[in-house]
């Protein structure tokens, strides 16, 4: 699929950039076609007419072709190979005068007669390959005649220049684009592989109650005689399972909705320091049990704007790691400290220090540290709860050392007295 989708990029990249360079260089073709043509044009006005005016004027050549040319015609190339022919009020060709191009005199008048059924004062005889200009002159016609092949040489040259500018920088853009794909595959490419890890561990995750359950049914499906009262055991594993299986899924709905920004978050003002205090309060017989105790320096009025339930279910997943990874007899310090705009949850347990590698993926889902996996839970726990402070707009991090401990800290924006 990734492979697919870096391919589909390159190809509508190179697709759409190379319609746009095709585009440009056939618009530069195109004008330096029409420039040719253009040139050529009035190369041959200016010839006939400098024709004209040496025969008006002979005296006044020098000034005609020094001076009024140049203001009029804007300095038009030279044209050194051209045949030109007048013409009786009949058509037919009276004089010609040829400069470094020769015409047999019947392919001269075929093109002449062309030239005057064409009706036009300039144009091309493409099939003789040459473009004339007619101009009259006294009581008769002048027809000028230059060939083409010059038009068609130039553009030749612009379009195996463009060919080889387009292939240039196609070369170029495709190896700019195999760059940028895969630069921007990789989170996508990312998003698949923790969708495909997500499935197998759901899916592993889910397949230990499913047998344990199953297994319990099919032992009480041996014993149809006996009473409720002796299956007690197996009803009381098989519920176990059930609500494992119920947490499970309830949490990977959760994940499911924040993924999809449905999770419909109602925001209120909620006071942060209850809620800690309140959730610290109820762990303080599951850590008495391990030996560990709960300190906490709160200070008062935190308030945010937040939703409470997930709020509650923040500290609840922190506080909860932190017993459960603490060392024995050892403090779980839980502070939150107020200051100008921004309040900052810290919970801190001394325990195994999380190595560096594993800080990196702390809020995937699903993962677990090696040395946790021994505890029981299914590692979603700080992905939820990282995707709670992100609804709040707020920051959760973790850092773990053996001087400090580990300690998880989440920021929030809190709301100032009024």
């Amino acid at each position: 699929m990734i492979k697919r989708l870096r391919r589909n990029i390159i190809l509508v990249n190179m697709l759409m950039v190379g319609t746009v360079i095709l585009a440009i260089f056939t618009v530069v073709c195109l004008n330096s076609y029409r420039t040719s043509c253009d040139n050529l044009l009035r190369s041959m006005t200016d010839t006939i007419r400098r024709s004209n005016r040496f025969e008006e004027n002979k005296e006044k050549r020098e000034n005609v072709l020094d001076n009024n040319r140049e203001k009029k015609f804007d300095a038009p190339m030279q044209l050194s190979d051209y045949v030109i022919v007048r013409l009786d009020s009949d058509g037919n060709i009276t004089e010609k005068t040829e400069n470094n191009l020769t015409i047999e005199d019947d392919s001269l008048k075929e093109y002449v007669s062309a030239a005057l059924s064409d009706g036009g004062k300039e144009g091309q005889l493409t099939d003789f390959g040459l473009m004339y200009v007619r101009d009259d002159f006294q009581a008769e016609n002048k027809l000028i005649f230059a060939e083409t092949a010059s038009i068609y040489t130039a553009l030749r040259n612009t379009v195996l220049i463009c060919l080889l500018l387009f292939f240039g920088s196609m070369i170029i853009i495709l190896l700019i684009s195999l760059w940028l794909s895969g630069f921007s595959v990789k989170p996508v490419k990312k998003a698949w592989q923790q969708q495909k890890q997500f499935v197998a561990d759901a899916s592993h995750e889910l397949k230990t109650p499913l047998t344990v359950i199953l297994a319990n049914n099919s032992i009480m499906m041996s014993h149809k005689n006996n009473r409720v009262s002796d299956e007690e055991q197996w009803l009381e594993s098989t519920q176990e399972e059930a609500q494992h299986m119920k947490q499970l899924i309830d949490q990977m709905l959760f994940l499911a909705k924040s993924d999809a920004g449905n999770s419909n978050i109602e925001l209120s003002e909620v006071e942060l320091s209850e809620i800690i205090e309140g959730t610290a309060l109820n762990f303080e017989p599951v850590a008495f049990e391990r030996g560990v105790m709960i300190e906490t320096m709160l200070d008062e009025d935190v308030r945010l704007n937040g939703n409470s339930m997930q709020l509650k279910q923040l500290a609840h997943i922190l506080i909860d790691n932190a017993v459960k990874y603490s060392a024995d007899n050892s403090t779980v310090t839980i502070t939150l400290r107020k200051s100008s705009d921004s309040a900052v949850l810290a919970v801190n347990n001394r325990g195994n220090v999380i190595a560096k590698s594993d800080l990196e993926h702390i809020f995937d889902r699903f993962y677990r540290a090696e040395k946790s996996r021994t505890t029981k839970g299914y590692g979603l726990g700080l992905s939820i709860a990282q995707n709670i402070v992100q609804s709040m707009n707020g920051k959760l991090t973790a850092e773990s050392n053996e001087e400090k401990g580990t300690t998880f800290t989440a920021q929030f924006k809190c709301i100032s007295k009024k």
